[in-house]
């Protein structure tokens, strides 16, 4: 009875890789033919391989860091799951994220194998949905960062203040919304509308205080609407609960209810756990950076026409990152470095025109380094029985 959607099903997942393939293939191409992407960028001359090799090791240091975090959730959850078996986890991530479709493949992946090692289906997933949201989360804060070390060229350059108006909504309403929704899980609806009620107040100051005409006039209303919006948070998170409004009445029976409910869910399994979770967000933050050395690095040891600075690179990776969330074929190919290419043009104010390559360089050893899983996957060891 089943059969026609699931066929209908299949089908739809056939065009949708389809057309990421097509996707991946068109910018792929069109970053050659604009010359962002060359043979001659990617050759490292032989003065410059100890840069090359400091660069892979940055690379690789951040990709363990994966399995220290997802270890740091797991056994948070209630599960037991040894430093190596996470380790081989984030492996096989990284080898099916780089290799095959892209983020979502790589988790299910990662999904399977911790059940087998441990049998707990609920605490794998529960980890799994908190550590890529404490991840992607992690990349926009570092975005942030980087667009306020890099003020005066934000300022300065009218392309980068049309991109700072969204980025910042996007970025202060997320983390506010998200910590104010928590605080009212963990504390109480009055607890949350009280500290919340301390952003508006800020965003006021940052309105009327002197500061410059676009902190002021532009960005200062912006974040004052998006503040006064969070405090919406804290009454809507306990509704999702179990039991709550809009769980029972509006989203029961909804893809979007099951989401809200799977990660609603995950996020109660680390309510008490706060070291846990500030261990996650810390161990976060160094992955993170030691990325966007990593191509620092590979940048200073490549044959590039013009070489960038740390702090355009730091300005342009973490949107660069961001942008391989999106479900394409193996990890993003060609979005990240379109993306890189055009953050790197506009933080360079278009003096370094070879982002592209640097990208692929960063992605050629992440796959490297992914083909690690390979004997895992052949001989994935013994099968425990799966549990709830």
């Amino acid at each position: 009875m089943n059969y026609p959607q699931q066929h209908k099903s299949r089908f739809s997942a056939l065009l949708a890789n389809a057309a990421r393939l097509a996707l991946a293939a068109g910018l792929i191409w069109w970053l050659i033919g604009s010359g962002s992407i060359k043979l001659d960028y990617l050759y490292v001359p032989h003065g410059r391989i100890h840069m090359l090799i400091t660069g892979a090791a940055a690379l690789l240091a951040a990709m363990i860091l994966s399995g220290v975090r997802y270890r740091e959730l797991i056994n948070g959850s209630g599960v037991s799951m040894s430093l190596a078996d996470s380790l081989k986890a984030s492996a096989i991530m990284y080898f099916f994220t780089q290799c095959v479709l892209g983020p979502a493949s790589g988790d299910v992946a990662r999904y399977f194998y911790t059940i087998k090692s441990t049998g707990n289906r609920t605490g794998a997933g529960a980890a799994i949905i908190v550590d890529r949201f404490i991840g992607i989360m992690g990349l926009f804060m570092l975005a942030g960062i980087g667009m306020i070390l890099n003020w005066s060229l934000v300022e300065s350059s009218a392309p980068l203040r049309l991109i700072a108006i969204p980025l910042l909504t996007l970025l202060s309403g997320l983390w506010l919304g998200f910590f104010l929704g928590l605080l009212s899980l963990i504390k109480s609806r009055k607890t949350a509308l009280i500290t919340g009620a301390i952003f508006p107040v800020l965003a006021s100051i940052m309105c009327t205080g002197g500061f410059s005409n676009f902190l002021g006039n532009e960005v200062g209303p912006v974040l004052l609407i998006v503040s006064i919006s969070a405090l919406a948070a804290p009454l809507v998170a306990p509704e999702l609960l179990e039991g709550g409004y809009i769980r029972e009445k509006i989203l029961r029976g909804s893809v979007l209810g099951t989401k809200a409910g799977e990660f609603i869910s995950a996020l109660l399994v680390f309510r008490k756990c706060p070291k846990v979770v500030a261990a996650t967000i810390a161990i976060t933050a160094l992955q993170h950076m030691l990325f966007i050395v990593a191509l620092y690095l590979f940048a200073m040891a490549q044959n590039l026409p013009a070489v960038p600075d740390f702090s355009q690179i730091f300005f342009s990776a973490p949107l660069a990152f961001l942008a391989g969330i999106i479900p394409a074929p193996a990890a993003g190919l060609g979005v990240n470095e379109a993306a890189f290419e055009t953050l790197l043009l506009l933080a360079s104010a278009n003096t370094v025109k070879a982002g592209a390559s640097i990208y692929l360089m960063h992605r050629i050893w992440t796959t490297l380094f992914s083909l690690s899983a390979i004997p895992f996957l052949i001989n994935p060891g013994t099968k425990k029985v799966a549990s709830q």
